[in-house]
């Protein structure tokens, strides 16, 4: 088995790391995380997913491109919950909505990657999480901010989003390349996928074991 394909299969199973928190903590939903355990729950499912439609060769981006809007609202919805410009923020998410609808109705589609549409997502969440963090540092809410869930969920966008945003940028363009460009940066979002999941994890260890802690 190719290297590229191992790490694919540690990058899907990686989710199973803060499901196997949930679990162990018999199931109980930490209060204004509840999106983020449904999002781990809809990332198992689309991997499984893929993996037994792929074997009849049948087209997997609108699974990809599902998922990557629930992934994008989550983190939106996180953010919102902890960043005080409501109305702004709700016009820029109602707006994204409408950006992705037409996207996939009628520009890129449902059987293509949506590249345009995950461009401007990492855009608003890299802005969302760089934003928080300057809040963070300027408000000092608490002397442990480690203890945050949401700190932690900010480092995953940040990470996830910043790393992926040139895959996301020419995807497309490098998948008619043949120089395995394309496969390489499949192999890095794969890892930061990975990264991403274990930030899950501290962050849902953390709402865990510190209730008391405001999200």
């Amino acid at each position: 088995m190719d290297l590229p394909i191992i790490i694919s299969h540690f990058s899907s199973g990686s989710v199973l790391v803060p499901l196997g928190i949930f679990i162990f903590k018999r199931f109980r939903i930490v209060k204004d995380l509840a999106p983020l355990i449904v999002l781990l729950i809809v990332s198992l499912l689309c991997d499984l997913s893929s993996f037994i439609i792929i074997r009849y060769s049948v087209n997997t981006y609108p699974l990809v491109n599902f998922y990557l809007f629930t992934q994008f609202s989550v983190f939106y919805y996180l953010f919102f919950n902890y960043l005080k410009r409501a109305a702004i923020l709700k016009w820029i998410f109602i707006f994204f909505c409408g950006f992705y609808t037409v996207n996939i109705s009628f520009f890129q589609g449902p059987f293509q990657f949506n590249s345009v549409t995950n461009v401007f997502a990492s855009i608003i969440l890299m802005a969302l999480s760089l934003y928080y963090l300057f809040t963070l540092l300027k408000e000092l809410p608490t002397a442990t901010i480690h203890r945050l869930p949401i700190l932690w969920i900010s480092f995953a966008a940040l990470g996830y989003y910043g790393g992926n945003f040139f895959l996301f940028l020419f995807s497309n363009y490098l998948t008619k390349s043949i120089d395995g460009s394309l496969a390489i940066l499949w192999v890095l979002h794969n890892i930061l996928n990975v990264i991403k999941n274990i930030l899950f994890a501290i962050g849902l260890w953390q709402a865990y074991h510190n209730p008391n802690s405001s999200i």
